[in-house]
């Protein structure tokens, strides 16, 4: 869990956490500077449950870093990890449920589950659900967006050990997305749940929020225009780059088609057909496309 300034809501998310059907957990938490309430909170949630929760100092350089932090830890270590926001609500079966369908693809060493959420406000109540995506998940997808939110995420030991041989200076755009890349270049397993088993609270404060509606989509997309995406892309490449030796063969063709898309107009439009790249909506495919044609994706 990645905490920052989270009093108002961490203990109903603590609670959650103490609820869970699946009992063999541990919390560690690294606090990125909280200047109210949040570390108290977490030190007596800790008084109730002795030797299940360790608080950490976060780099304070952000959540993304926060959370690559924890991920290069190699002191950390276990089966499976889950990544834990500070204000939403697990439901009771959320870690089971994950741990479950993991456990049933024991063949691969890189396993990553994601799901849907249910969207609540800052009162709880339900006000949606995140999209629900229907095409695959593979690297062709992941270098032009997540799948799910880092909140519902669960993997395993040998992705994180990845990370682990990661340069400690990396910069990250999310640690959902590059969890998802990464899983996704080495060929490794990545589950969909449809089921939301996660209350995803949306509020004033959030650092990400979900992204819905058709307002939200254009201005998202505006920014992704007016060149976020390119640094994006470029930050995620660099991660790649630490692996790329490493990867499948298809992966590594297709990793090389989309830093083509940097080239010239004609390279960047075949290096897109034949890199079979998309996102989970096909008028965002288009755009993304459209974006292409301008050099705006590498």
């Amino acid at each position: 869990m990645g905490t920052y300034n989270g009093e108002k809501y961490l203990a109903e998310q603590l609670q959650s956490i103490a609820s869970q059907t699946y009992t063999n957990w541990n919390l560690i938490v690294s606090d990125d500077g909280s200047t109210d309430s949040t570390c108290e909170i977490i030190e007596h949630f800790a008084l109730k449950y002795p030797n299940k929760v360790v608080l950490h100092k976060g780099p304070g350089k952000g959540f993304a870093a926060n959370f690559l932090s924890m991920l290069q830890r190699s002191d950390i270590d276990s089966d499976y990890y889950a990544f834990c926001d500070q204000d939403d609500i697990w439901l009771d079966g959320k870690l089971e449920s994950a741990v479950m369908q993991l456990n049933s693809v024991p063949q691969n060493k890189y396993k990553l589950y994601g799901s849907r959420t249910k969207l609540i406000d800052s009162n709880g109540n339900c006000i949606g659900y995140s999209p629900c995506f229907k095409k695959a998940f593979c690297f062709n997808n992941a270098l032009l967006q997540s799948y799910a939110g880092g909140n519902t995420m669960v993997f395993s030991r040998g992705l994180k050990q990845l990370f682990e041989t990661f340069p400690a200076d990396l910069k990250i755009v999310s640690h959902d997305w590059i969890l998802y890349i990464i899983c996704s270049a080495m060929n490794g397993v990545v589950i969909y749940d449809r089921e939301p088993l996660i209350l995803y609270r949306q509020h004033a404060h959030n650092l990400v929020g979900s992204n819905i509606g058709l307002l939200s989509k254009f201005r998202r997309f505006n920014r992704l225009f007016s060149g976020e995406f390119k640094i994006w892309s470029r930050m995620n490449c660099t991660a790649l780059d630490c692996i790329k030796e490493s990867m499948p063969n298809e992966n590594q063709v297709n990793y090389v088609r989309f830093k083509s898309l940097k080239k010239g107009l004609v390279k960047r439009i075949a290096s897109f057909i034949f890199g079979g790249f998309y996102r989970q909506s096909f008028v965002e495919t288009c755009a993304f496309f459209i974006m292409n044609v301008f050099r705006k994706l590498v």
